[in-house]
């Protein structure tokens, strides 16, 4: 088999998040024999300088946004390095890859990772990569979802099903490696409820918080790491709340294995979700998982089996959940044990690799 050669272009991001995960494991696992990948990124990044950091090939353009050249730039690199595939992930990425690839008379592959509806809270902004993803999507000959949801999403919208591979993502079993055999131990009698991501709006946070108005009287408190736009509106809620002695907001982490090793209970409360990388994280340590019903959530969850899914996205339905495992250890234990062999059984970086590379495969030129 000739090897193929694939430039997955990389648009940025603040503060690390899914698709920098995605991107790090598939450059640390991917089968050198079948492809060589080069990441394009947009500007310098944490994830550009990591890669960059460990020797893998990385070609750096400019970061702005607004900028035709890029366009250019991208197949220009295209014919020199004699790729075969151009892959994209995120709607400024997507744009600037689709129209290159038809520049450069290649293909090109988008995997998407969310629901754009719900990304973006500024409707102007919306509205502009909504028409942008609308007007040059026919130029990708194949996508990749990250769970069944966002297939049907897209399949909804008008793309053919034959042109779109669900495949869940893989997680690194060493960077989270299985935590206390005590699911439910406390320190000094306090059950500790926690979840990881960043702080916007479709995560849900407020209403996590807000959950804790109704556990007032119980030993349990709650600590969400992450930073983001929310996190101002974030504190002022549990001032607002007084729930300073309860909700604690340490700040980002990328030490997920340490943190989750400290939780009694993972939640997910987010509004929407186009797959929850953290989820499946939190139920490979070994901890009980509770989890909102939108999106691909319920793809994760085994409800009453694997973990809990609350009746709503509301307040007073999450704090139901958390106090059910609070009072019901063994419940907490069964679930967080189930959880882990579902993890280990269904998300495996093997699986996942092997499913990814074969589209890319049969993607190429």
């Amino acid at each position: 088999m000739t090897k193929k050669k694939v430039l997955i272009i990389y648009s940025g991001a603040k503060i690390w998040g899914g698709i920098e995960t995605y991107l790090e494991n598939l450059f640390k696992y991917y089968d050198h024999d079948k492809l060589e990948l080069v990441l394009v990124s947009m500007g310098e990044w944490e994830l550009t300088n990591k890669l960059e950091s460990q020797k893998y090939k990385v070609k750096s353009l400019s970061g702005k946004r607004i900028r035709f050249k890029t366009i250019s730039e991208i197949a220009e690199l295209t014919k020199a390095e004699k790729a075969n595939l151009i892959v994209s992930q995120g709607v400024v990425a997507n744009f600037y890859a689709r129209l290159a690839a038809k520049k450069a008379k290649i293909p090109q592959l988008t995997t998407i990772h969310s629901n754009l509806e719900y990304d973006y809270p500024d409707g102007a902004i919306r509205l502009a990569y909504r028409l942008s993803d609308r007007l040059f999507r026919r130029n990708t000959s194949h996508f990749i979802t990250v769970s069944k949801y966002l297939k049907d999403e897209l399949v909804r919208s008008g793309i053919s099903a034959s042109k779109v591979t669900a495949i869940y993502n893989g997680i690194d079993e060493e960077a989270i490696k299985s935590t206390s055999s005590s699911h439910m131990s406390t320190v000094k009698g306090l059950t500790t409820v926690g979840s990881i991501g960043r702080f916007h709006y479709t995560k849900g946070y407020h209403n996590l918080i807000e959950a804790f108005t109704y556990l007032r009287e119980l030993p349990v408190n709650l600590v969400i790491y992450g930073d983001g736009e929310e996190r101002k509106s974030l504190e002022e809620l549990i001032e607002r709340l007084d729930l300073s002695d309860k909700v604690v907001l340490p700040g980002y982490t990328r030490n997920i294995g340490s943190v989750l090793a400290n939780l009694n209970i993972y939640v997910q409360s987010s509004l929407m979700e186009g797959f929850g990388l953290t989820v499946i994280e939190a139920m490979l340590a070994g901890r009980p998982t509770i989890v909102t019903p939108v999106g691909s959530l319920p793809e994760l969850v085994n409800d009453g089996k694997t973990g809990l899914i609350t009746g709503d996205t509301e307040p007073e339905s999450i704090a139901v959940a958390i106090k059910t495992l609070v009072e019901n250890k063994e419940l907490a234990k069964k679930l967080a044990n189930e959880g882990q062999i579902e993890a280990k059984k269904k998300y495996s970086i093997k699986k996942w690799l092997n499913e990814t590379e074969k589209v890319y495969l049969g993607a190429t030129k």
